[in-house]
């Protein structure tokens, strides 16, 4: 017992810490909205300032505290004004960029000043021992906590309380409303930088006596910090310092004999997992598989066409092989190959993130496992190269799919704390473990060859870096063919939208699985290519500061560009840009290191997109005029439209859809109550109602995207209540969406494909190898010329008018060929012509195809022109059924809509007129 009050004391003292760190983290959030990965780092200037005040200079420690303060919350307000205040309406991914990139600059030019060894700091508490219950605790460990708990309660009552505090809660619900009342956001925001910044410092100057004060200690502690704040839901002071003095109490109690007895509490790295595994469980249990329906992650970065033009890849891959074989000394030649190999692991990023919008920091984590398996088979087992590699490639794959499960559930910044703790606990858990990694001297692998000739890279560099460039084109080439296939429309679907990509039958889960196991694969592959460079295989170079290197360095390249990679690489250690720099002072290595970190920062607020992307804008006119003198492929659009007939007579398989008594309840509010209604082949069935009335609910409800409390839903003579959303689709229910929902990112064909490719799971292998220019179905065809597309399919939907994207969605939502239609106001913001239009176009819809149409509009013009039937809501409840006539005149439904007169004559445009508002979405409630 005296043991375990120990080791629970220990533990306090380093989870008061975190608590610390946490809480800076958590104001930062609370006024930004920016989850701050470089909270430790800041505090780290703090921590070196107060070094060089007190150690170096003897300045009193109460004085050197206060320059650590004012250290930290510099750098911290910089940071805001300078970068983040530019990227307010930046996506979440560059945002996480961007503090990532200061993490890394921050240890960067500590390293360059003060070095890798680690420097001893006096404690500024006391360190006496305190007797507790008979047993000797440390009094610094107790200062800690009184601390921990002290700020806590004060920063809770000042943030509760004052005006100030009111304000930072202002400004994060609504900078626009709190500007109006003449509070500025800025300010604020500058204000509680500094303070949660100077915490950081705080908690940094009380940790580094106890762990020593080193740069690349910082890592390792990023995510107890971060797990800490995730616990508290990035908001509750109280609930964050709990969680953080948990996390330091838990990792202390594992590493004290009564742990360490038991076999498994004596897994190397064990403690650095736990706050991992808890912000984990966390995050998966608090996610949902279902995107809400205004959850928004902002612009992700652009993408490439994924169209090859063979001259320019002949002509790269010439002057690389020139490069190699004639110009390049030694030094170069290993330059050139490393930067090479950098750019398959790179290559990942573009899929995961790039293609599926996924934020992975694990993939340096990747192309350690899949390097750690084949090494040892070649080692140990005495596996050939070829088949090592193959199976270390195979290896990795679970473990992708393992992390990938996370991205179901959790999206965004949450995605990139898991992903960035998985791949700072496996570096001690296995990267570093002796058990895993061949002893204290490593694996000494065979000399590598491939297919009998000797591609030694000590021996003959020339013809492994020759290897790796061929690998790199390989893979190059199966990424582009997967942009263009069915598959890769998959991925930038779900990227693009979730909800989209669901109602349509994409598989959300099976594209984030995919992607993360084929980014995984990929990784593996530039991980194998960089340990058999090695006459010792190790693997202490994987791992979490490696992820973040890696997609620093993805990210200045450009993400979502296949020439990303190779623009990016450059800016790696021992790549062509460390021999390019190799003659300014200090380590080549750390000063690339620190230029790509502080190039990052900026180009993240000028072009966010990357160096291969303002590439290609500045060299597009050339490009398109080199491309005016070849011979000219026959556009895919025009192939498309030439295979496909216009059938507008060919009826889809007759189905009815069938609503009974379906009910939804949002906590205690009552969204829709036990709506029943019949849609049948070839009708048109108008819902209405004004706003809150339960409209929008009743079409989520009966495609998937809400789970109501009661009722039935029938497709046919089919219940369809315990399918998902992508299998309703794919069994013939189609929908589209009333904010559109349309995929950017995509051209208009690309939309319309997107809804009428096959779902087959094998499109995910033959894609990489043969993409196909894909198909589109009659009812596609049909929609294209009905709808008036046949000129713009190879245009980007973003550069389509509002009418034209209105039109879009439903025809892409028709493109599929499903059975049942349900609109959800496909007529919003559209004139008077173009509504007419549509409602033509609905009505051939019904009549030509057979298809069964249930629309929710407030264009009372439109819905009693086009629709058979009509039904009515109110407050949830059905209160009227019949045809357009009958609900003319209804004395219910013109009671309901407070607009008598014109709503009998028919004349108004809308029957949204109501002014009190009734909660019927999730995002409402």
């Amino acid at each position: 017992m005296s043991e375990l009050i120990q080791f629970s004391a220990l533990g306090i003292g380093a989870g008061g810490l975190y608590a610390l760190a946490a809480i800076g983290v958590v104001l930062v959030y609370r006024c930004s909205g920016v989850v701050n990965f470089a909270q430790l780092s800041i505090g780290m200037v703090g921590a070196y300032v107060y070094f060089e005040l007190h150690v170096e200079h003897g300045v009193p420690a109460g004085i050197a505290m206060v320059g650590a303060f004012l250290g930290s919350a510099l750098v911290g307000v910089a940071f805001h004004l300078a970068i983040m205040n530019r990227m307010r309406d930046a996506s979440v991914l560059a945002r996480v960029v961007a503090t990532l990139a200061l993490l890394v600059t921050l240890q960067g030019v500590a390293t360059i000043r003060y070095g890798v060894f680690p420097k001893r700091v006096p404690s500024l508490l006391p360190n006496d021992g305190v007797e507790i219950g008979g047993v000797s605790v440390g009094e610094d460990r107790i200062w800690i906590f009184v601390i921990a708990v002290g700020l806590t309660a004060i920063l809770w009552a000042i943030y509760r309380y004052t005006t100030f505090g009111v304000a930072t809660s202002a400004v994060a619900e609504n900078p626009r409303a709190a500007a109006a009342l003449a509070i500025s956001p800025n300010a604020i925001a500058a204000a509680n930088w500094a303070v949660g910044s100077a915490l950081g410092a705080l908690a940094a100057v009380l940790l580094v006596p106890i762990t020593t004060l080193q740069p690349s200690a910082v890592s390792f502690l990023v995510i107890p910090v971060l797990a800490a704040a995730v616990v508290g839901r990035f908001s509750s002071f109280p609930i964050t310092t709990a969680a953080g003095l948990g996390i330091g109490v838990t990792q202390a109690l594992i590493t004290s004999p009564q742990f360490i007895k038991h076999d498994f509490w004596q897994i190397p790295g064990l403690p650095t997992a736990v706050p991992f595994i808890l912000v984990a469980v966390v995050l998966i249990s608090r996610g949902r598989s279902v995107v809400g329906k205004d959850e928004r992650f902002g612009r992700m970065p652009a993408l490439g066409s994924g169209k090859i033009t063979p001259g320019l890849v002949a002509f790269g891959i010439i002057v690389s092989l020139v490069c190699i074989w004639v110009l390049f000394p030694e030094d170069w030649l290993i330059a050139f190959e490393i930067q090479i190999i950098v750019a398959v692991v790179l290559m990942s990023f573009v899929v995961i993130t790039g293609y599926a919008g996924q934020v992975s920091l694990a993939q340096g984590a990747f192309a350690g496992i899949g390097a750690l398996v084949a090494a040892w088979l070649n080692a140990s087992k005495g596996w050939p190269l070829e088949l090592a590699a193959l199976a270390g490639m195979v290896a990795v794959i679970p473990a992708a799919l393992i992390v990938g499960t996370a991205g179901i559930r959790t999206r965004g910044v949450n995605l990139a704390i898991v992903t960035l703790g998985f791949a700072i606990a496996m570096e001690p858990v296995v990267f570093t473990n002796p058990d895993y990694t061949g002893g204290s001297l490593g694996f000494k692998g065979d000399v590598p060859s491939f297919l009998g000739l000797s591609i030694d890279p000590v021996e003959h560099p020339e013809r492994y870096a020759t290897f790796a460039l061929a690998i790199l084109t390989i893979v190059g080439f199966a990424i582009a063919n997967l942009r263009r296939g069915r598959a890769g429309r998959r991925l930038i679907a779900v990227r693009t939208n979730e909800r989209a990509a669901a109602a349509l039958g994409v598989s959300v889960v099976g594209a984030k699985l995919y992607a993360f196991a084929l980014g995984g694969v990929i990784a593996a592959v530039g991980g194998i290519l960089v340990t058999f460079r090695q006459s010792i295989l190790e693997f202490g170079g994987f791992g979490g500061i490696t992820s973040l290197f890696v997609m620093q360095a993805a990210v200045i390249g450009g993400v979502g560009l296949l020439s990303g990679p190779a623009a990016g690489s450059g800016f790696q250690p021992g790549t062509v840009g460390q021999q390019v720099i190799d003659y300014l002072p200090g380590d080549p290595a750390l000063v690339l290191i620190v230029i790509g970190g502080v190039g990052l920062m900026v180009m993240l607020s000028f072009v966010p997109d990357g160096i291969a992307e303002l590439q290609r804008r500045n060299f597009a006119p050339l490009l398109r005029a080199i491309r005016s003198r070849l011979p000219q492929r026959r556009p895919v659009s025009e192939m498309l439209l030439a295979r496909a007939e216009v059938a507008l007579d060919q009826r889809v398989a007759p189905k009815a859809l069938r609503v009974n008594g379906l009910t939804v309840r949002f906590g205690g509010v009552v969204a829709l109550a036990d709506l029943t209604l019949e849609v049948l082949p070839g009708e048109v069935v108008g819902l209405i109602g004004p706003n809150g009335a339960g409209k929008s609910t009743a079409i989520e409800a009966i495609t998937g995207f809400v789970s109501p409390s009661e009722g039935s839903v029938s497709l046919g003579d089919e219940p369809i209540d315990g399918l998902t959303r992508e299998r309703r689709a794919r069994a013939g229910l189609s929908r589209s969406f009333q904010s559109l929902e349309l995929f950017d990112d995509l051209t208009v064909l690309e939309n319309i494909q997107t809804a009428c490719d096959e779902r087959d799971l094998g499109a995910y292998v033959t894609d990489l190898v043969k993409p196909g220019i894909g198909r589109l179905t009659s009812a596609a065809r049909t929609a294209i010329a009905d709808f008036g597309f046949d000129d713009t399919l190879d245009t980007k939907v973003v550069n389509l008018s509002y009418a034209e994207r209105r039109m879009l969605a439903v025809a892409r939502a028709v493109a599929g060929g499903q059975s049942v239609l349900l609109l959800d106001e496909p007529a919003s913001g559209l004139d008077d012509v173009q509504t007419r239009r549509l409602g033509e176009s609905i009505r051939r819809l019904a009549a030509d195809r057979g298809v069964a149409v249930l629309l929710v509009e407030h264009n009372v013009d439109m819905v009693l022109r086009t629709c058979d039937r009509i039904y009515a809501l109110d407050f949830g409840e059905l209160i009227a059924s019949g045809t357009p006539t009958e609900i003319r005149s209804d004395p219910r439904v013109i009671d309901a809509y407070l607009g008598t007169a014109r709503f009998r004559e028919g004349e108004s445009s809308s029957l949204d007129v109501r002014g009190d508002p009734v909660l019927s979405d999730p995002a409402a409630v």
